[in-house]
């Protein structure tokens, strides 16, 4: 049933089961229940994407195939320790990417500005992506390394820290701003690292911790003017008119 579907699954991956049950049903001229016409959804998507877990044998080839077509490419990857030394799989743990192109470019015209963040992953292998972001000369977003990690926490981001020191030449002294949101490990791991960076909160985070108790554009409006204030009299003047709006600018 799967073979019969597939070029459907190909062309519409998000078609309700129903569908492909009812058309299942006239071209088999047999009756055909939900859950079959489910389990033979799920084989055609595994037949077009291809299966989690033999994705995850191939990656060690995928890296190589990034150093390959990449020259300078950085790929790091951490697996868990057997109880059997003699064993010779290994179970995933850690990755970590830093394509070269991306990488080189950085460095040539990259800002001393970097964003850091989260995200959790969907699937039947729980994990997390920690990306590293910059700013280009056209104030534009530009990706430079990204990692999959099991948890995002004090542990996993310092590991991430440490590759991009590497790559990047970053010493404990480095004078870059980190902008991140307030995630209680990512915030031990930079102060861990890089002790003398600049350490910045999103504020589009701080906007939104802020209206669960401050509704309406105006607060929205007030909270840019402070955030984008370039002298400290702007800034002070900006916090005074908060202020006046009973908001405690402690939370800030």
């Amino acid at each position: 049933m799967s073979k019969q579907i597939r070029e459907q699954i190909n062309r519409n991956p998000g078609i309700p089961t129903r569908a492909l049950q009812e058309e299942l049903e006239q071209k088999l001229q047999v009756r055909v229940s939900w859950m079959k016409a489910f389990r033979a959804k799920q084989q055609a998507n595994i037949d077009y994407k291809g299966d989690y877990h033999s994705q995850y044998e191939l990656l060690r080839y995928y890296c190589e195939e990034l150093r390959l077509q990449n020259p300078g490419t950085t790929v790091k990857i951490e697996v868990e320790r057997t109880h059997n030394p003699d064993d010779p799989t290994r179970q995933f743990k850690r990755i970590y990417i830093c394509l070269g192109s991306l990488k080189s470019g950085f460095k040539a015209c990259g800002r001393d500005l970097i964003g850091l963040d989260g995200a959790f992953m969907k699937g039947p292998y729980p994990g997390q992506v920690l990306t590293f972001v910059g700013v280009n000369s056209n104030n534009g977003i530009y990706p430079i390394a990204y990692a999959v990690v099991e948890v995002e926490n004090r542990d996993s981001w310092t590991w991430f820290f440490e590759y991009l020191g590497d790559d990047f030449e970053l010493a404990t002294n480095s004078n870059f701003t980190f902008i991140t949101d307030i995630q209680k490990g990512l915030i031990q791991a930079i102060n861990n690292v890089f002790p003398t960076a600049e350490h910045r909160y999103c504020l589009k985070r701080i906007h939104e911790n802020m209206k669960l108790h401050w509704r309406g554009r105006a607060y929205k409006d007030h909270l840019w003017r402070c955030a984008t204030a370039t002298t400290k009299p702007q800034f002070a003047a900006a916090m005074e008119a908060f202020k006046m709006m009973n908001v405690d600018a402690y939370n800030l």
